[in-house]
């Protein structure tokens, strides 16, 4: 599927499965390596996660990224 979108279009995927999962989206987060990941061939699910783990820990708490609360 990847392949079928333009970076911005996986971009914004990346946005939206983030502000459902969170109630607001990447643009509020610190920055991740976006491109890098889209152009590694990753699927949206893959790069936020990645991006979670690599950037935003800090800043989201686990409970509420794995849908605990």
């Amino acid at each position: 599927m990847v392949n079928e979108l333009s970076f911005k279009q996986w971009e914004k995927q990346c946005d939206t499965l983030v502000a459902k999962r969170i109630g607001f989206g990447i643009y509020c987060l610190p920055d991740a390596m976006w491109r890098d990941m889209y152009d590694d061939g990753l699927e949206p699910i893959d790069a936020i996660d990645d991006a979670y783990h690599d950037q935003w820990q800090e800043f989201i708490p686990a409970e509420l990224w794995d849908g605990e609360y």
